[in-house]
């Protein structure tokens, strides 16, 4: 029996830092590194120590990262020693984070109330010398079983993933998360480092020779959930906890009958294309599997075999650009006969302009701006097409047919509550309507002309403070802005803001004249704020403000519990 399956890869997802950092062996520790950028300088110090949370001995090589508005876009780092000690200096006035990161530990900021939580900032004084910034780290989890196959023999080589619910993009999405796990002769998995959290297991198997090599054995494996069945709804979720080891996650691999697809790819005039690959991908659930990259005869046909159960999307590419795309389901039976028809690729002309600015200092060259096409959440297509940006102003997209939004990169980066303001998007129009948010749909071969970017730098503030329930100031938040319009809930939209109040306890909104809804939370989780779901509970707590171009508000918020759904 021929085993053939596909390789679950993250999208859009990357690797935790601790998981980032492969494992090594070095005899000899260093001293604690002292980060000595020119930028950002100041006189503080900040000193501390590290310990395993369970054994009480010191960690070395955790590295820590100290970062804040004051320090910049980038943290600055050091390493512990050989005792778990840390000393990182020439640091300016303000309030900054302390984060300490080891593999195989669970990441900690320091004044957290749960694993990986938000953590507290820490208040510098110039000239300040501030000890026992400590850390008891814990062990990360682990996953530990076996896979077999129907008959009982150990399956060797398959694919293991934890998968897990992330706000990816706008929606909760099931995602693999760190490292994926390999079995070994006896079948036996093990998944380590994991943070703490609910994961589900996933096990797949692959054939070097998939999509390649011709069979009459049409027998291969499913991907396999945990306990042993291929529909999510019927998954065992484990709960990870902090150094916790899981073990006897045993599954058995399901045999299913695969598929044979055939078909060609040609010009809009029927001739055959050069095109000179063909990939695939199969989205199961929210993840992605992709598959290698297949060839095309000169003829433009090609052949893929072993192909399991599922909804595929088969692109063909010449030189690296998309050409021709389709999506098909495969349910057992062949498929023959696909006609992929490429086309050139669509076009987005328009220019940048810039509204009159609220200083003395002249806009940026358009050329120096970063701007692109942007896609919300694209199966086997780029994420951002890049604009070529003219010094009169006018640009150019090249890019797929779909839907789109324009995004253009701050100018000046985020200043603070006293700083002198930014230019940022404020409106593309396409035939008088405002479609920054709305996006753009893009149809095959299409050309899209006097689209208008406009950018600004006019300022609208809303400032206030957050009270618990007991009247008192709370700085350990975040405050979240958005619109009252639900349309403008969208993964790039223009009117959100999060932030969190200063080392007045103020907060420092800068938004786009409109109506808002504003709210805070102690602790919500990463970007779920991209996510509408969690956006139309979050509107019940909030509290209305509207605010007009230039014009300065003042909001005081009570903080509320974070939505549970």
């Amino acid at each position: 029996m021929v085993r053939v399956a596909a390789v679950l890869v993250s999208v859009l997802v990357a690797a935790s830092p601790a998981d980032a950092q492969p494992q090594t062996t070095t005899p000899a520790l260093p001293a604690p590194v002292r980060d000595t950028p020119t930028a950002g300088r100041g006189t503080s110090t900040v000193r501390g120590r590290v310990v395993d949370a369970v054994t009480g001995r010191g960690l070395p090589r955790v590295e820590i990262r100290i970062g804040g508005a004051n320090l910049g876009t980038e943290p600055r780092t050091t390493f512990t020693d050989a005792t778990g000690r840390y000393e990182l200096g020439g640091l300016p006035a303000g309030l900054v984070t302390v984060v300490a990161v080891k593999p195989n530990y669970v990441r900690s900021s320091w004044g957290e109330e749960r694993p990986e939580g938000p953590g507290k900032r820490v208040t510098l004084t110039d000239a300040q010398r501030l000890d026992a910034i400590d850390f008891k780290l814990q062990r990360s989890g682990v996953i530990v079983g076996r896979i077999v196959d129907e008959v009982g023999e150990p399956v060797t080589d398959a694919g293991v993933h934890a998968m897990r619910y992330q706000f990816i993009q706008g929606a909760r999405r099931l995602m693999p998360s760190g490292r994926v796990a390999q079995t070994n002769d006896l079948g036996e998995f093990r998944l380590y480092g994991l943070s703490p959290g609910q994961y589900y297991v996933s096990a797949i198997l692959r054939s070097n020779t998939f999509g390649i090599t011709e069979t009459s054995d049409q027998t291969a494996y499913a991907p396999t959930f945990y306990p042993g069945t291929g529909n999510l709804a019927d998954a065992h979720k484990l709960a990870v906890a902090p150094g916790q080891t899981i073990s006897g996650i045993n599954l058995t691999l399901l045999p299913i009958q695969t598929a044979t697809v055939t078909g060609r790819v040609v010009d809009s005039d029927g001739r055959p294309s050069t095109t000179n690959m063909i990939m695939v991908s199969q989205r199961t659930g929210s993840a992605v599997l992709n598959m290698m990259p297949y060839p095309v005869t000169s003829e433009g046909t090609f052949t893929l075999h072993g192909l399991t159960p599922g909804d595929y999307v088969i692109r063909a590419q010449s030189g690296g650009n998309l050409v021709a795309s389709m999506d098909v389901t495969v349910n057992g039976s062949d498929v023959n006969d696909l006609v992929l028809i490429a086309s050139k690729p669509s076009t987005i002309r328009g220019r940048v302009v810039f509204t009159d600015s609220a200083t003395s200092a002249p806009p940026p060259r358009p050329a120096a701006l970063e701007m692109g096409a942007v896609r919300e959440w694209a199966i086997g297509q780029p994420m951002r097409s890049a604009a070529k940006i003219a010094e009169d102003g006018t640009f150019e997209i090249s890019l797929t047919s779909g839907h789109v939004v324009l995004r253009v990169a701050p100018v000046g980066g985020t200043p603070g509550p006293a700083g002198v303001p930014g230019w940022r998007l404020n409106r593309v129009m396409l035939n008088d309507v405002d479609v920054a948010d709305t996006g753009i749909d893009i149809a095959s071969n299409a050309s899209i002309d006097n689209v208008v970017v406009e950018m600004t730098n006019r300022v609208s503030e809303v400032t206030g403070s957050v009270t618990d329930a007991d009247g008192k100031p709370v700085r350990e938040c975040y405050v979240i802005a958005f619109a009252q319009d639900s349309v403008h809930w969208t993964v790039q939209t223009r009117h959100l803001a999060v932030v969190r109040p200063a080392a007045d306890d103020l907060f420092h909104l800068r938004l786009l004249p409109g109506d808002y809804y504003v709210v805070a939370f102690a602790d919500v989780e990463t970007n779920a704020w991209t996510d509408p779901d969690f956006l139309a509970l979050a509107k019940d707590v909030a509290t209305k403000v509207s605010v007009a171009d230039s014009q300065k508000q003042i909001v005081n918020v009570t903080l509320s519990p974070a939505p549970v759904y």
